[in-house]
């Protein structure tokens, strides 16, 4: 929060790599309680008089411990339309001055901010003892400050001498319109030595080196002045400099205005080794009985200790246990097939997934993986076989996933790919084995694909069959010179319309497939065949505790975004049937189902639907 100057604020800067640190969380105050925890904030109260009155910055508020409460999960600073000793307005403000400080790592906030022409809200940080002197040469920190309407928000530092010769530099963000305070939002910084990243929702909008700040005070010391301990403050300022509003008549805020806080952490770059955990019951590729399941796991922290161990089904945290040995009781689990989840999370913050396969009852049949199935014209990637299994939507001659990647418990053989595009391929590919693909046909007619293939020496054949009749007869595969040397292979297949069942055969030979094209389709939907998605990732992935989705459309689609677990079970809907306009778009993923509860650690499974075209990308959440 700036102190004495009014800001212009500078422009949003060009987006830069996150940094690599190992955070684990060594502080935090969640605001669970019914009231201020005094061991780690104290209020400010007043208006800054006789020293700095209006504390700097011509603010128009009186803030008082009254307008400081903790109910609901939530700190509630509340800034009311009420005179109070000579001031128009009465506000809160904290700070942990005097009892918590900081000196370097990811300083994080979650609010909801208030709104409204003269509001001023603020989550910043200032030096506790001025080691380089008085403001702004010993330095100050803007996580997070916001004006008036609040559909932008800033990250600033102050710096260079002490007032009036100080300066600052900074950066802002926007929801491209939208406000600020119509929701909760997470607001960081990642403060090291010699740099600073402010992010918003996981979103990196601003970066700042040690070569781009300085104090008078120590000019040889390019780290100064923000190698001290720093506090932290959380205030909502009516009025003032920031605001453009210095006197009350100008304020048009509709009043009560809260600023809510769900908690405030700071991680540091410790060095903690992960946690081990290990499900010892039930067994992974078991069978079970349906009715009661019990899940034990053994759990281990060799440079700490144990906190907890969670129990997932899938995605959905079914409970915890805190002490050894750790067990839960699954209660009436009905026929399916699952993967439980066991994580551990140490005294750190650092956590650490097993997972097991395991059926029950008569077990879940074959499924779509994704759930939903494949829509053609569009490009089905080999390693997305159906669920089922072993003999039901897939049969693999020899133990194991030989590449160890993607499904790992499956039995089909998949390896990274290092055709262009990356992801996966299967391998190891023999007679006798088959995979199978739940795919929607739109039109009856005749189809063209292509099968991107590789073969190191021998060449292969193989065919594929709709519904269990050949349509394809023997396809050759050639020798291409190397088992990551692609190239591709045509058939075509005359196909009814509605759901069916292909089947990939491979009959002879040694070769690898990436992936099938569907390249050409009827003239009957011709029209629909244009791509809509011409771009589509995440950022960061892996990624904790978020990742931004972004995508590009050719042109206007309905859209559906959506989550999926490594099952192929629905997680979470990011779009649903939702008109987009063509060009770059993006949404964040905040690592939580539809419910609002926050997912096991592992792989997860993005796909996107965009008029006939689906993409699927794989997301990597860290624990």
């Amino acid at each position: 929060m700036v102190r004495v100057s009014l800001i212009v604020m500078a422009a949003v800067l060009g987006l830069s790599s996150p940094g690599m640190a190992t955070y684990s969380l060594v502080w935090s105050d969640e605001f669970n309680g019914t009231t201020l925890d005094t061991n780690n904030w104290a209020p400010d109260i007043g208006t800054g008089c006789p020293n700095l009155c209006g504390w700097g910055n011509n603010e128009l508020e009186y803030y008082r411990a009254e307008n400081v409460t903790v109910s609901g999960g939530n700190l509630v600073l509340t800034a009311r339309d009420q005179s109070f000793g000579g001031s128009s307005f009465t506000s809160g403000k904290i700070t942990t001055r005097g009892k918590q400080t900081f000196l370097y790592g990811r300083v994080e906030m979650r609010a909801k901010i208030p709104t409204g022409g003269g509001m001023w809200p603020a989550f910043w940080m200032l030096p506790q003892d001025d080691v380089y002197g008085g403001w702004a040469s010993s330095g100050e920190i803007d996580i997070m400050e916001a004006s008036n309407g609040t559909t932008s928000v800033a990250g600033t530092l102050h710096y260079g001498g002490s007032w009036p010769d100080n300066t600052y530099s900074g950066g802002s963000y926007s929801l491209g319109g939208a406000n600020f305070a119509d929701d909760f939002h997470i607001y960081a910084i990642e403060w090291e030595p010699d740099v600073m990243r402010w992010y918003v929702d996981g979103v990196l909008f601003s970066t700042k080196t040690s070569a781009q700040w300085f104090t008078n005070a120590a000019p040889g010391n390019p780290q100064a002045p923000f190698d001290q301990e720093f506090y932290i403050i959380l205030n909502s300022a009516v009025g003032g400099n920031y605001t453009g509003c210095i006197s009350p008549g100008c304020v048009t805020a509709s009043f009560p205005q809260e600023f809510l806080v769900d908690y405030v952490r700071v991680y540091e770059d410790i060095v903690n080794e992960a946690p081990t955990v290990a499900i010892t019951s039930p067994s992974s590729g078991g069978t079970l009985p349906a009715g009661d399941v019990t899940i034990d796991a053994t759990a281990s922290d060799n440079d700490g200790s144990v906190a907890k161990v969670e129990f997932y089904n899938g995605s959905v945290l079914l409970g915890e246990d805190t002490t050894a040995p750790y067990s839960y009781l699954w209660s009436s689990v009905t026929d399916g097939c699952y993967q439980i989840v066991a994580r551990v999370i140490d005294d750190l913050g650092g956590t650490n997934d097993a997972t097991a396969d395991i059926t029950v009852g008569t077990g879940c049949g074959q499924a779509a993986f994704p759930a939903g199935g494949i829509e053609f014209p569009t490009r089905i990637e080999a390693e997305d076989f159906d669920n089922g299994g072993e003999g039901v939507a897939y049969h693999d001659v020899d133990p194991g996933n030989n590449g160890g990647q993607y499904r790992i418990a499956e039995g089909v053989d998949v390896e990274v790919c290092a055709d262009t595009g990356g992801g996966y391929d299967v391998g190891w590919l023999a007679v006798g084995e088959w995979m199978e693909y739940t795919v929607t046909v739109p039109t009856a007619g005749t189809y063209g694909f292509e099968a991107r293939v590789a073969s190191f020496a021998t060449g292969g054949t193989f065919s594929v069959s709709f519904n269990g009749v050949d349509q394809t007869g023997s396809v050759t595969v050639p020798a291409t010179g190397g088992w990551q040397t692609w190239t591709d292979v045509a058939f075509t297949a005359t196909l009814a319309a509605g759901t069916q069942v292909m089947r990939f055969v491979p009959l002879g030979g040694e070769f690898n497939v990436n992936y099938f094209d569907v390249v050409t389709v009827p003239t009957a939907v011709l029209p629909d065949l244009q791509a809509a998605i011409v771009g589509f990732e995440s950022y960061p992935n892996p990624f904790n505790p978020r990742t931004t989705v972004r995508f590009e459309l050719q042109g206007a689609a309905n859209v559906d975004l959506t989550i999926y677990d490594a099952q192929g079970r629905r997680v979470k809907g990011l779009a649903a049937a939702e008109a987009i306009g063509e060009g770059s778009h993006q949404r964040t993923w905040n690592g939580k189902d539809d419910t609002g509860r926050t997912v096991a650690g592992g792989v997860y499974f993005c796909r996107l639907d965009a008029g006939h075209e689906s993409q699927t990308i794989r997301l990597v959440l860290l624990k």
